[in-house]
């Protein structure tokens, strides 16, 4: 059986902290090499992505960075 938790801080702000959040920082270039792994060879539209997420809680948030 899975215990239910709550979490009342304000994601992802509150959250740097915590052991089961993690950000990953990935630039143009490692994205576009994953794109082209996967077929697909368009440029993206941004120089950088920001993944923040959240593994216990299941929350995750991708920020762009033009």
């Amino acid at each position: 059986m899975q215990i239910q938790r709550l979490c009342f801080k304000e994601f992802p702000d509150q959250c740097v902290g915590c052991p089961e959040y993690t950000e990953v920082h990935m630039s143009q270039a490692e994205e576009f090499a994953l794109l082209a792994s996967l077929g697909t060879f368009v440029l993206p539209r941004y120089t950088g992505k920001i993944v923040k997420e959240c593994k216990i809680y299941h929350k995750r948030k991708v920020e762009y960075v033009t």
